[in-house]
């Protein structure tokens, strides 16, 4: 293949990305929007960051905070790999935009992350990371499945369960840097 068939192959996959992305905010608009599951989702995104708001500890919250920021760029990262790779889907979203992702990754992981790296800051973060990877691969994500927020489709909820524990581990390490 040439460089201008390079080109010319990447104008037609952003066609079809174009044309998928339309068909997406289309079902989200006329078949999601208002549903239960959207105002799930909606109380998803929002209530996590009520609750991080009335719960969090001003003095650390920054540090702490950082260490959200980077959950929520490193599962939006991988989310997008995910989804772009045919492993998992998020069939209902609150904005119909097909490539934003779904609520559970801007809000309760990243606010179950901050909670938990607060909450007795001195307890084995390796206990607190394998609970958050169980919960979250064994508890949650079956829970979004069966509420149709999640859709597993080349994928084993164990992967999620060590990607979530490291994730933990690694918003822990972020957040005891000497420089905060």
């Amino acid at each position: 293949m040439t460089y201008q068939e390079g080109l010319n192959q990447i104008d037609k996959a952003t066609q079809k990305i174009t044309e998928a992305n339309q068909l997406i905010i289309d079902s989200i608009m006329n078949a999601f929007l208002f549903t239960w599951q959207w105002w799930i989702a909606l109380v998803m995104l929002v209530v996590p960051w009520i609750i991080w708001g009335i719960f969090r500890e001003r003095e650390s919250s920054a540090r702490i905070f950082s260490a959200g920021l980077l959950v929520i760029v490193l599962t939006e990262i991988l989310d997008t790999v995910g989804v772009s790779f045919g492993k998992w889907a998020y069939p209902v979203k609150v904005i119909p935009v097909a490539t934003l992702n779904f609520s559970f990754r801007l809000s309760v992981l990243p606010v179950l992350v901050m909670l938990l790296l607060q909450w007795k800051p001195r307890f084995n973060p390796y206990i607190k990371a394998i609970f958050f990877g169980g919960f979250g691969a064994y508890v949650g994500l079956p829970t979004l499945a069966i509420i149709d927020l999640y859709k597993k489709i080349d994928w084993t909820f164990t992967y999620s369960f060590f990607i979530l524990t490291l994730l933990y581990l690694l918003a822990h390490w972020f957040s005891r840097i000497d420089t905060f």
